[in-house]
This record gives C-alpha cells, structure tokens and sequence, in this order.
C-alpha cells in the first residue's frame, strides 16, 4: 500500500511524469498544491511506515535524555574539536572521525542544559551578516547586525588517542562469549576538552576520557566489534565506523559529566 502510495504521489507531483516538461520552482509549487488532498493526508499517515533513518544513538545518549530541562541555560561557544593523533589511513586520509564538532554540538543539545552558538562555522554567520552590512540583502531581510548572541563559556578540545591493536587471550579469557586461546582486537580512543570563561580566561574544567571496544575475530584478518562494525587490519577499511562510534560516546558522556560537575555557575 505505501509503494502505491508513492508511486501516485510522484506522479501527482510530477505532472502525470511527461519526460520532455521542464519545470521551474513556481510549476512545482502548483502541482503540489493540486495533489489529491486524501492523496497527502494518507501519505502523512504513513509517515513511519515511509521513514528509513532512525536516531544516531549511544548508549550514552540515554543519560543526556535523563536530564531535566533547565529553564537558566549556560550560553556555550562551540569551537572546533580537532583532530591530534596524527593517523591516517593508507590512502592519506583521516582514520578518526571529522565530525566531532558537530557530534559534540548535537551532544549539548541532547543535554537541554545549554544555549549553544556555533563558533565552528562561524565564517557563515559573518557571511551572511556582511551581505546586510553591504546592502546586497533587501530591507527587512536577513540577519539584524548586532544581535549575535555573547557566550559564557568555551568549550573546546580535540581527539588525542586513537589505536587499533590485535591481541591474543589465553585460557580463561571470555571474549565474545567464547573462552579459551582466542584472538582479538581493540579498539581505543580518547578526548579531551576543556570549558573556559570568556570573562576571565581561566579553564574551569577539563576532562579526559578514554574508552575501549572489542572486537571478535570472525575471518583471516577482520574483527567484528558490535555487530555491523567491521575492522579489516590488511586495507584499514571500516576503521573509521568503529572509531566514530567511540567518539560519539565519549563526547555525550563528557557532557553528562559536565552538567553533572555544577561547575558552570552564570
């Protein structure tokens, strides 16, 4: 049912599909607008049976939801969280991940202790504060120049550790649910941040983390570490999921520690 549904949806959309029409914004809008009414009000029903993604989660992200909601959140200045291990796959790029940014702002986000402005891209911002100081944006549009908002705190850091190593168990050792010699792999990493106040300077917290996963050997050279996350020792390939998957963690559970700390006192 929801296959049809789509396929009369698209159509609708689309004109009846006429493979010569070229369409412009304006066409678009009125085709849409004409779509059977019944037609978009059962595709709205739909919705979760159409959806594909689901939530980007740890095991971490259930603290953050356990917070209660502030109503006086701290204002926090996101600057980037670079990369310092220095590894890089046998192509040239980055193993660790380059999103830790972006993870780190979902993080406090996650947490609803925090006003969160974005000082990691923050050239955009001024881009699009420029074009109203120039007068290229029409009246009453745009960004008002001089609004942007001041932070408290900064808060910023890198990933510091990263390594892969294979390793071997000997009798007793319970990896994966099966004892005995049995070779295995680890997957580590490690964060670390600091939050410092914009008034005075001074770092009023900082935290280093570190966290492991282990894999289960599963072929000649590839270790399996939490199901679909695949580590092949020989090309590096799928290093960087695992990896990523420890970052994520590590930086929500950084957070929590955060708001937990009461440091923050503005």
């Amino acid at each position: 049912m929801e296959g049809m549904i789509a396929v009369l949806l698209v159509i609708s959309l689309l004109g009846g599909g006429a493979p010569d029409a070229v369409e412009n914004k304006a066409a678009r809008n009125t085709e849409l607008a004409e779509a059977p009414a019944e037609l978009i009000e059962e595709v709205n029903l739909s919705s979760d049976q159409i959806l594909s993604s689901k939530e980007n989660v740890t095991t971490a992200t259930q603290l953050l939801a356990a917070l209660p909601e502030i109503e006086n959140k701290h204002k926090i200045a996101v600057y980037k969280i670079k990369d310092k291990t220095g590894q890089y796959s046998e192509t040239g790029s980055p193993i660790v991940s380059q999103g830790a940014t972006e993870m780190l702002i979902t993080a406090l986000m996650r947490s609803r202790q925090f006003n969160v402005l974005d000082r990691a891209d923050f050239n955009d911002f001024m881009t699009e504060q420029n074009l109203v100081a120039n007068d290229r944006i029409k009246d009453n549009e745009g960004p008002k120049i001089g609004q942007l908002s001041g932070a408290d705190y900064i808060i910023s850091g890198a990933i510091t550790e990263y390594q892969i190593d294979k390793k071997t168990g000997g009798i007793g050792l319970r990896v994966a649910g099966k004892g005995g010699q049995q070779e295995y792999a680890v997957a580590s990493s490690a964060i670390d941040l600091r939050v410092t106040d914009t008034s005075s300077g001074e770092v009023i917290w900082a935290k280093s983390l570190k966290k492991e996963i282990v894999g289960e050997k599963i072929g000649l050279e590839v270790f399996s570490f939490m199901g679909n996350n695949i580590v092949e020792f020989e090309t590096g390939k799928g290093r960087q999921e695992v990896i990523n998957l420890v970052v994520r963690t590590l930086l929500e559970e950084a957070v929590y520690k955060l708001t937990k700390n009461n440091t923050l006192k503005k």
